[in-house]
């Protein structure tokens, strides 16, 4: 009897200690989360909300965007920028462009709903940031990249940061993942009654070196979340610095959960963090 109950504690003793093994040596950095990406400008995953039902995904090669059929604007634009995206192509000198591919039931804007309107075609993929073809810069006016921005958010807090990305791109070899969108209120106003304006403007910047991917994603790479208002009377600053906020922010007033394919705990560290470092 006395056989038996020692067999028995033995087993429970060399049980305990395989599970306190595997407890211990799990590293959850090194678990992979289900890829969502579709494409090397959702690199860092495909944001999703509660609802799908405005969110119609187009997915260019230059960049992919959720479309929101009842506001007619994008809730949000991901797209990868390194020093090969930036040519010698000249800006498209044409109309903003209806995006045509939308699904016939969908409203196409067009260039002239913005029309004396206040509000400028603000693009969240900069011409710029599409210089390298013609078929990549004409892309970027197509209205579907496009938000009411007002005058001194898109000409100058707003192009202070796209001119830092240029910086990161051109200068310091960089391998940058943006999103960029609107935050939106209950009843927002509307360019001809149709247009959604936001009343603000965010963009979240992963500044990596180049050629690097989700995969090589650490505590320590630096990630920019500005939000700016988008309000015609805020007296805005011409830095972008000024702007600074955190992904969770961003994440809580939007409604959209970013960075699905980091794993969990540098997401959490990344998306908590305000980066202070000039990359």
């Amino acid at each position: 009897m006395k056989h038996k109950t020692t067999l028995t504690f033995l087993f429970i003793g060399i049980s305990l200690f395989l599970i306190s093994c595997t407890d211990n040596t799990v590293n959850t950095k090194t678990v992979p989360p289900i890829k969502t990406s579709i494409s090397v400008h959702t690199e860092m995953g495909l944001p999703t909300d509660n609802d799908s039902s405005d969110d119609y995904i187009i997915n260019r090669p230059q960049y992919v965007v959720s479309y929101n059929k009842n506001l007619h604007v994008p809730n949000w634009v991901s797209w990868n920028l390194n020093a090969s995206w930036y040519g010698d192509v000249p800006r498209f000198s044409g109309s903003f462009i209806s995006d045509t591919s939308l699904p016939e039931s969908f409203y196409k804007v067009k260039h002239s709903d913005y029309t004396n309107s206040g509000y400028d075609r603000g693009h969240m993929v900069r011409s710029e940031e599409r210089t390298a073809t013609d078929i990549d810069n004409k892309s970027t006016f197509l209205l579907t990249n496009i938000l009411p921005q007002t005058p001194k958010l898109n000409q100058q807090t707003w192009l202070s940061l796209e001119y830092a990305c240029e910086d990161w791109c051109k200068k310091n070899n960089k391998e940058i993942y943006v999103i960029a969108g609107g935050h939106f209120p209950k009843t927002p106003e509307r360019l001809k009654g149709i247009v959604a304006v936001p009343d603000s403007c965010w963009k979240i910047v992963v500044i990596m070196n180049r050629g690097q991917k989700v995969a090589d994603i650490t505590p320590n790479t630096p990630v920019i979340a500005v939000m700016m208002s988008n309000n015609k009377t805020d007296s805005l600053s011409n830095t972008w610095k000024n702007y600074k906020t955190t992904v969770r922010h961003i994440e809580q007033s939007t409604g959209y959960n970013f960075f699905q394919d980091i794993p969990k705990t540098i997401q959490d560290i990344l998306e908590t963090t305000i980066n202070t470092v000039d990359p």
